[in-house]
């Protein structure tokens, strides 16, 4: 007998599995929801480390551009300090040059009044260590740290010769390269000096500033902000007069030609921003350079990449290990929802094989009962049903109950029985709710439709609720039990009442609309009467007599009046429709509550009310619209004063509340308001219906304004009231519109963006 070929026989294909077999199974694997799972958990462990990988690039590229920015930023500082410096010591050496060519004892060698105008110079600029004033011949005539400076010989000094050299023109301002100090031995000093003419213009000598090192590069590296980069300030030939900070284990910097990427930039470019190495200690560093416009300096400032990367690295580990932890818990979340649809598989086709069928339906109930079994089979119809849809039930026994549906619901019914799952809770099993019905004739109409789970044929025989359909020994069985009303006449009912709200909503906002349209259409003509009557007033057309004057006030008044019922009008239409913008800012509200005194005041005093004002100073400040915050307290205020007899008094108080609010009160001794009208009191067009109220002019729109304006603010505004005794009324701004000292700038800046 022939021995067969293991290995040739293992990549046979199982018998009757051909090309075509191969294929149908590999689409069935690709198709299932148990591959799928397993894609999709994959697939979105890779998006979410491509997405957090791409976060950790991006973050890289911000930290870059974050930290050339700082280094810009802080070489700008630098040029605007050095220009400042320089600019200073060479205002100083005009001045002293100035002074000198007029004052009596320039020439006279250590002469007291000099000496004691260069060292007031000297103290009057940080960095300056000495003034000296040097004649033609090289000597210092006069030295701000010596009343008897020494006799140097100062013609070798580059600050000198350079002014000696140059004619009889003034060179301006010489800046040289840090000298030794011949005052002070072992120091260096940057030497800055002016030529001093005769009258004829003749070389008479020179002006020097001695600049300390120190002084001015500990201002510099006061520029650095907390950073740990290196500032540096250079002369135009790149001689190098600062650079801060001072390490004196390192190599110290002296020319920028010992700084190869900077000197090469500097050599094309007036300004740059570099990745370099620090020629001092070899870090990576990122460097902006600057040459200073009107003096020969040139500014460096510097930022190590470990420092400006620093945070980028601490957050990409953090975002590293986030993505590893979230890979984790896909896989885990995957390989659970693919076991749990496992299980939902296996229950669903044990379902698919039970048989359901429902028994014992009551034929006498007036409301129509249908029942189905889990394929949504029709098994029993009742006389009601019959009426209702318009079937015998021979016709429908058997059929889908679909065709007691509109087409728009089959769908949506089908889905809801095939995701049907036992003590899994469901939306429409023993739950009212309402849906379209199909009638045989074709006509839909509303139902009400109650479902419930039966469960039959147990054990025992007997049946029951569907408490947890399991079945047993293939015995249980499952049908669904529907009892449906028809609500035509309710749905009806209830179309009429919506129409009539729909219409009254409408009318509303026609009101509204009416209101708003007409204020603007009033304001106009309004405003050039009031204007018109200041004119007659103020006699520009000619002289008045005293009743014409009289009638031009009355014009204004009314005017007036009438104008700020339209802006009342206004204001209320806009709020109902919902329109009324706040133009929120941070006010002082004792600045506010003091404005609001002063314009109510006359009004008090005419009336022979005693104002009083209860608000102390150190009130927070408060996120309101100050034009409604303060009508709301004029509000309050005009109505007190108007309300309260003569010899009566109007107190403003305010308090900051536990909860942090603060609540504004207005108290007066007026004849205070009804019981009975309480319920109305801030609905708008309404005063109180008495023989008090009648005397009194006004809207009766005035507190629905304010109460719907604090409300737009969060807050709230209350009235309490003894009739004859006085009101207080309270408004309360939530401790949200408090302002912290701390949040002022913020929310400025955020108003202004």
């Amino acid at each position: 007998m022939a021995s067969r070929n293991p290995v040739r026989d293992a990549t046979l294909p199982p018998s009757g599995m051909g090309p075509a077999g191969m294929g149908e199974r590999l689409f069935e694997v690709l198709g299932s929801v148990r591959f799928l799972m397993r894609a999709s958990g994959v697939a979105f462990i890779v998006v979410v480390n491509a997405m957090i990988g791409y976060g950790v690039w991006q973050r890289h590229a911000e930290a870059v551009h974050g930290a050339e920015r700082s280094t810009r930023n802080l070489a700008r500082i630098l040029e605007e300090q050095a220009v400042r410096t320089v600019f200073s010591v060479d205002l100083l050496l005009s001045d002293l040059v100035t002074i000198l060519d007029t004052h009596p004892q320039a020439r006279t060698a250590a002469a007291p009044s000099v000496n004691a105008l260069l060292r007031n110079r000297r103290d009057a600029i940080g960095p300056i260590s000495g003034l000296i004033v040097v004649d033609e011949q090289g000597r210092a005539l006069h030295h701000s740290a010596d009343s008897s400076p020494p006799a140097f010989d100062l013609t070798n000094r580059p600050y000198f010769a350079a002014h000696r050299d140059e004619g009889a023109s003034d060179g301006g301002l010489h800046i040289g390269a840090p000298i030794p100090s011949m005052g002070f031995p072992g120091t260096y000093v940057i030497p800055m000096s002016r030529r001093w003419s005769h009258p004829d213009g003749s070389f008479a000598g020179v002006v020097v500033a001695m600049i300390n090192p120190l002084r001015l590069g500990a201002g510099f590296e006061g520029l650095r902000l907390g950073l740990e980069g290196t500032v540096t300030l250079a002369l135009a030939d790149g001689t190098v007069l600062i650079h801060r900070p001072w390490d004196e284990g390192r190599r110290r910097l002296a020319t920028l030609a010992d700084w190869p990427e900077v000197d090469a930039v500097l050599r094309t470019r007036d300004a740059a921003t570099l990745d370099t190495v620090l020629p001092t200690d070899g870090r990576p560093s990122i460097a902006s350079v600057r040459r200073v416009a009107d003096y020969p300096f040139t500014v460096a400032a510097t930022l190590p990449k470990g420092e400006a990367l620093g945070e980028w690295k601490r957050d990409s580990a953090v975002w590293i290990a986030m993505g590893l932890a979230m890979s984790v818990v896909i896989a885990l979340l995957t390989w659970y929802v693919e076991r749990q649809q496992s299980r939902r598989e296996q229950d669903q086709n044990r379902l698919e094989r039970a048989s359901r069928r429902i028994r014992g339906i009551l034929e006498s109930m007036v409301d129509a009962v249908v029942t189905i079994d889990s394929r949504g089979i029709i098994e029993t119809f009742n006389p009601a049903a019959e009426r209702m849809f318009g079937y015998a039930e021979a016709e429908v026994v058997g059929q889908s109950v679909n065709i007691l549906l509109p087409e728009g619901f089959r769908a949506g019914h089908d889905r809801s029985m095939a995701e049907y799952r036992p003590n899994a809770g469901s939306r429409i099993i023993g739950n009212d709710r309402e849906v379209l019905a199909l009638r045989r004739d074709g006509s839909t109409f509303p139902m009400n439709l109650a479902v419930s789970a039966l469960r039959l044929g147990g054990p025992d025989g007997e049946g029951g609720p569907d408490e947890n359909g399991a079945e047993e020994n293939g015995a249980a069985r499952r049908v669904f039990v529907g009892v449906i009303r028809d609500v035509t006449k309710r749905r009806q009912q209830e179309a009429e009442l919506l129409a009539s709200k729909s219409q009254a909503e409408m009318a509303n906002r026609a009101k509204s609309d009416f209101l708003a349209n007409m204020s603007h259409e009033l304001r106009t003509p309004l405003n050039a009467i009031i204007g018109f009557s200041e004119i007659l007033d103020s006699e520009f057309f000619g002289k008045l007599n005293d009743r014409q004057k009289s009638c031009a006030k009355d014009i204004h008044d009314s005017g007036k009046h009438l104008l700020d019922i339209v802006n009342a009008v206004l204001d209320m239409s806009k709020i109902e429709a919902g329109r009324y913008e706040l133009s929120e800012e941070v006010i002082d509200p004792c600045e506010a509550v003091a404005q609001c005194l002063t314009m109510v005041r006359d009004r008090a005093a005419d009336s022979g009310v005693d104002l009083r004002n209860g608000v102390s100073g150190g009130l927070p400040t408060v996120w309101v619209d100050r034009r409604a915050f303060k009508q709301v307290l004029l509000n309050l205020l005009s109505n007190a004063v108007k309300f309260t007899p003569e010899g009566g008094s109007v107190t403003l108080a305010a308090r900051v509340e536990e909860d942090g609010a603060l609540a504004l009160s207005v108290t007066d001794t007026g004849i205070g308001i009804p019981k009975e009208f309480m319920d109305h009191l801030f609905q708008p067009f309404r005063q109180a219906d008495n023989s008090a109220s009648r005397q009194f002019e006004g809207t009766g729109l005035g507190l629905s304004i304010s109460k719907n304006f604090m409300e737009l603010h969060g807050g709230s505004l209350t009235c309490a009231s003894t009739l004859g005794a006085g009101t207080t009324m309270t408004l309360r701004l939530p401790a949200e519109r408090v302002v912290k000292p701390e949040d002022t700038a913020a929310r400025i800046a955020a108003a202004l963006v």
